[in-house]
């Protein structure tokens, strides 16, 4: 069976032409580039994400009349089209060249460089066809250091001496850099406190650990694991957290650092961290002047931004560096310096799953950082961002960051009357909860909340796991929520079909990793986690309960707050 897809003029729309089931027919929106390749690309997204309803192996997409047809995962395993190129017939010939490239057709891939090359190019076909061939396009400029953090400006003495830092540990590595990095880089006239919640480590070990540092901090409070089932039996949580079933998960622990802070904390001033932070001089006095300033404009609430390794499950970063290490590997031996398209640049250009931009995915905008490195680097396998920076524009950004581990507290307040929570759906425990946390406060409150001009740098360990299928299924859901808060006016199907959606986006992008890894010779048992997830996505359709737990939460959000 033969696929085409028909765009408007603007790209804005497409509709998929031929025998296709009746759920598949009719006008799509493209939430992808506006272009032929955007389009394109978003009408595969829809075929993948209803795998379940229709023979997938058996459609044959076809572009043009007088092109070859091919099989859905030829087009994926290839990595699709390149948003970067605006061109239909540049995007269509650079597609081939790659195709041919996946499937070890040597003969076909020379002939096709010949006849791109002895056409006319955009500049950003030419770059990418240049470094094929080892030749380095030096015009642009380099991309974003990958620890962009605060710049050293000379302030007078804070007026706050006294916060708490507030933080559930989960591993005694972590634990013991959290509190070196503390210590290294501490002001003497500051007075830190700790509420600490402990998840699969003990209070005892924690305070061992502390021993190391006697006048670290001036009082401690260290929790066990227990402490936080108790509360949630109780029901202190809220309602959605009684059932102990649903206390697991990112958003149930961070419910629990909260109501712990909330409880515990001597001082109004909280410091809400994640136990892979690293401190510097700058982001700890950074903090203290930004309790001044949000004491000063009536803020409770302030979001500093996390750099280094970026807070989202390893999948969602894999391709987009996996192709900077791919065309790196061109220009091997040579040692020049290495720069990208500035234009092409962007905050969340580390994120394959990006919704502010797709252009991204098969550019390589981290080609200098990769470069650097003189070969793959299995971190990327593990968590790391190597190549491209993250957050790169977070001090000029006008809307909320998004949360992670940095966040500024003044005052219990927000803590006990807004829920941090995610709640169980279809049995998949979903996340996003300090989003939606944030979501909550800047509905009803938009003056207690905004950005803090702090920065942390986040690092995790070399043999971070890559993933579950209910892990990366559980943020999938939560970016629906708060999609969901963001237009209350959604529908269960819409809701349910940007579900689909995405793990399509994300499927196609661990399909396209996985024809780089076999190119780049990485070692098979490296790509195990990655295959294995990739598979279970595949195979494994949504709850079939999902849709009806997605009405009911519709019906009962925003829940109560809790007391």
């Amino acid at each position: 069976m033969n696929i085409t897809v028909a765009c408007d003029e603007s790209y804005r729309t497409f509709e998929l032409i031929g025998e296709l089931p009746e759920q598949l027919s009719g006008v799509h929106q493209n939430p992808r580039s506006l272009n032929y390749a955007g389009a394109w690309n978003a009408a595969v997204d829809v075929l993948v994400a209803h795998r379940f309803i229709h023979q997938i192996s058996s459609i044959q997409l076809q572009f043009e009349p007088s092109e070859s047809t091919m099989k859905v995962a030829g087009f994926l395993d290839a990595g699709g089209f390149d948003e970067a190129l605006d061109s239909d017939l540049e995007c269509r010939s650079e597609f081939w060249l790659r195709f041919y490239e996946a499937n070890g057709d040597d003969g076909r891939y020379s002939e096709h460089m010949a006849t791109i090359l002895s056409s006319s190019m955009s500049p950003r076909l030419r770059q990418k066809m240049d470094l094929r061939r080892g030749i380095l396009f030096l015009e642009g400029a380099h991309s974003p250091p990958l620890n962009s953090s605060t710049t050293a400006v000379t302030k007078g003495a804070p007026d706050t001496t006294e916060i708490t830092l507030c933080v559930t540990f989960g591993d005694l590595r972590l634990a013991t850099q959290f509190f070196q990095s503390l210590s290294k880089h501490a002001p003497g006239n500051i007075n830190f406190h700790l509420v600490a919640c402990c998840f699969q480590v003990s209070p005892d070990e924690i305070e061992a650990l502390l021993m190391e540092h006697p006048s670290l901090l001036k009082s401690h409070k260290t929790l066990p694991e227990s402490w936080g089932h108790d509360q949630g039996r109780e029901g202190k949580m809220g309602p959605w957290y009684v059932d102990e079933f649903h206390q697991r998960g990112v958003s149930w622990g961070r419910c629990v650092l909260h109501r712990a802070a909330a409880l515990f904390s001597p001082t109004e001033a909280m410091w809400i961290l994640d136990d892979d932070v690293k401190f510097s001089q700058e982001s700890l006095r950074d903090v203290l002047h930004e309790f001044d300033a949000m004491k000063s404009a009536g803020r409770k609430v302030g979001i500093g931004a996390v750099l280094g390794d970026a807070p989202i499950p390893p999948a969602y970063m894999v391709r987009t560096q996996t192709i900077d290490f791919y065309y790196a590997h061109f220009l091997s031996g040579n040692g020049q310096v290495v720069s990208v398209p500035q234009e092409m640049l962007f905050h969340d250009m580390h994120h394959d799953l990006s919704t502010e931009n797709t252009h991204h995915l098969e550019y390589p905008l981290g080609l200098d950082q990769a470069h650097n490195h003189g070969g793959f680097n299995l971190g990327v396998l593990h968590g790391k961002s190597l190549t491209r920076a993250v957050h790169s524009n977070w001090k000029n950004r006008n809307q909320l960051l998004a949360r992670g581990g940095n966040t500024l507290v003044l005052g219990n307040e927000v803590l006990l009357r807004f829920p941090n929570m995610a709640p169980n759906l279809g049995g998949i425990m979903c996340r996003r909860g300090d989003t939606l946390w944030t979501k909550r406060i800047q509905t009803e409150h938009p003056e207690w909340i905004g950005n803090a001009n702090v920065a942390l740098e986040q690092r995790r360990h070399e043999d971070f796991h890559f993933g579950t299928r209910n892990g990366v299924r559980g943020d999938i859901l939560g970016s629906m929520l708060v999609r969901l808060h963001d237009r209350p006016d959604l529908s269960r199907d819409e809701m349910y079909d940007f579900v689909l959606l995405r793990e399509a986006r994300l499927i196609s992008n661990l399909m396209r990793t996985m024809t780089l890894l076999r190119l780049l010779l990485v070692d098979e048992a490296e790509q195990r986690p990655l295959a294995r997830l990739l598979d279970e996505l595949e195979q494994t359709p949504w709850p079939e309960d999902l849709s009806d737990h997605l009405a009911s939460f519709i019906k009962t959000y925003p829940l109560d707050v809790v007391k």
